[in-house]
């Protein structure tokens, strides 16, 4: 039975923050109920160990001061946006509803949880049972939401399955079942079934979410993959997919199945370009920058919609200087070098996810609702932190200063 130390609790908590809460969203369709009975209370002990690691590694947290900082500064700049946002403008009374809780949202659900990741000190120990335990676990819970969707709901379409989460957030888990089934259907010491089947559910469950995001996620990380191998044998393969499925989505548009969701949907992202309204909401968020370049307009629309772009409405609703909090929020990108993944395998899984779900935030939700990007940015910026910190320790040990890094 596993002891709750310091170390297995951080893993724990990034575990639950970052793929593990889908467990607690899982509860509520079954149940016939709400789905705050279970995330609420979730939530609150999530603060509350965020709260913990962030004094037991307050030592880190200093060593990580500027990342830190800027961190709280971009959400607390947030906050403030919303608070004059919802003083000084109009908004539709189902939005000034909801005033009080995208308060919330941003402090207790985002910022203090994100500080925590950062001040974790993501280890080979931390991210080896982090894949582990992410993977058997997204095996089991979509692999029993694939089996509710067969035989109890029969809805294939823009399915959520058991999950009280919109389609398009199911199809990334789906998304992000692939990426580990494949992963380790590359290890030489794993058993391939288990990999294989992984990679089937997650395809099944990105193909009845009927959402374009997590393909074009999946095209987006084959790419970087193809740039990096960099062989003419793997971009003709690409090549010859793409042209397949472009061939097959378009004969399939013309039979009987031309109305089922997926086929729809890809039929006119691929022949009609075809946004459905996304265009319209970022030459909305665009123009509102126009307006107000230094600090931005309202965070939302008055229907609280938004642009569908997380970089446009940055600069819809903080303005240039939201943006360049935002550039400061991940200025630890830079520190990123391939050689922290190709010496330390076990670090992909969670790169590629932060990657997965920025492409995610370029078409969807807003800023506040958009948990999993941050939540795996922070992982992303964290790994980053530990590896450039490893191997300065490695340096002076040869003899170099720290001046030098």
């Amino acid at each position: 039975m596993m002891s709750l130390n310091k170390g297995n609790i951080e893993t724990l908590f990034v575990f639950f923050l970052t793929i593990g809460y889908i467990f607690v969203y899982s509860l509520a369709v079954p149940f016939n109920t709400q789905n705050s009975y279970f995330s609420v209370p979730f939530r609150i002990t999530m603060l509350l160990v965020s709260l913990y690691l962030i004094y037991q590694n307050f030592e880190n947290i200093r060593k990580r001061k500027l990342t830190i900082i800027f961190t709280a500064l971009f959400w607390i700049l947030y906050l403030v946006k919303a608070n004059y946002s919802f003083r000084s403008g109009v908004f539709m009374p189902k939005v000034m509803k909801n005033e009080y809780q995208i308060y919330i949202r941003m402090i207790v659900l985002n910022m203090i949880p994100y500080i925590a990741v950062l001040s974790i000190s993501l280890s080979k120990d931390i991210m080896v049972k982090l894949n582990r335990w992410a993977f058997n676990f997204l095996l089991i819970i979509i692999g029993l939401s694939s089996l509710y969707i067969i035989f109890v709901t029969h809805g294939f379409e823009r399915s959520s399955g058991i999950f009280a989460s919109y389609y398009i957030s199911v199809g990334h888990y789906g998304l992000s079942l692939v990426i580990l089934s494949v992963f380790y259907y590359f290890q030489p010491s794993e058993k391939k079934i288990k990999p294989i089947l992984g990679i089937l559910i997650g395809i099944f469950t990105v193909f009845i979410s009927s959402a374009r995001s997590p393909m074009l996620a999946a095209l987006v990380l084959v790419l970087i993959f193809l740039i990096y191998f960099n062989k003419l044998k793997y971009w003709i393969a690409l090549a010859c997919f793409i042209l397949i499925f472009v061939i097959v989505i378009y004969g399939l548009k013309q039979t009987s199945l031309a109305d089922f969701a997926f086929v729809n949907r890809m039929y006119d992202a691929i022949f009609n370009r075809d946004g459905y309204g996304r265009s319209h909401y970022l030459l909305m968020g665009w123009d509102i920058f126009k307006n107000n370049i230094l600090l931005g307009g309202n965070i939302l629309f008055e229907d609280g919609l938004y642009p569908h772009n997380m970089l446009i409405e940055i600069l819809m609703g903080m303005g240039i200087v939201g943006f360049i909090v935002f550039c400061l929020y991940f200025k630890d990108l830079w520190k990123f070098k391939i050689r922290y993944v190709k010496e330390r395998i076990y670090n992909l899984p969670y790169i590629l996810f932060f990657i997965q779900y920025f492409v995610l935030v370029l078409t969807s939700y807003n800023i506040f609702e958009n948990m999993e990007f941050w939540s795996f940015a922070a992982v992303a910026v964290s790994i980053i932190l530990f590896c450039y910190d490893e191997e300065t320790k490695s340096n002076d040990s040869r003899g170099n200063t720290a001046g030098n890094h």
